[in-house]
């Protein structure tokens, strides 16, 4: 493969996760800078990545949110921009998130 074609990844299995994000930013790749992309499936990833607390990225630019059919109720797998993760009220214990998309939808990560 030539050195400036670069595979992200072969396959993803994100067919066990009840949500998962595509983070993507710039960041240091190969000891320059460019755009990165990360898959990831917890909250505290995705947040340690946006305060650049982990990963290569020096800025994010974008966080989608990926639902199975089952959390999204359509017939296939769904990506949506994210705009806000909040803790459900009084779950602060052990949280349940919302998801927030820039549609405005609001999903949980609350079993069915």
């Amino acid at each position: 493969m030539p050195e400036n074609v670069r595979m992200l990844w072969r396959s993803i299995d994100i067919s066990r996760c009840e949500y998962s994000f595509l983070i993507e930013g710039m960041g240091l790749e190969d000891g320059r800078i460019g755009p990165v992309a990360h898959l990831v499936t917890d909250v505290e990833t995705v947040q340690m990545m946006r305060s650049s607390e982990e990963g290569n990225f020096l800025i994010v630019n974008n966080i989608h949110l990926i639902l199975p059919s089952a959390k999204s109720n359509q017939g296939s797998y769904t990506m949506e921009l994210l705009s806000e993760i909040r803790i459900q009220a009084g779950t602060e214990g052990n949280p349940i998130y919302e998801f927030v998309t820039g549609e405005g939808y609001v999903y949980t990560s609350a079993s069915a």
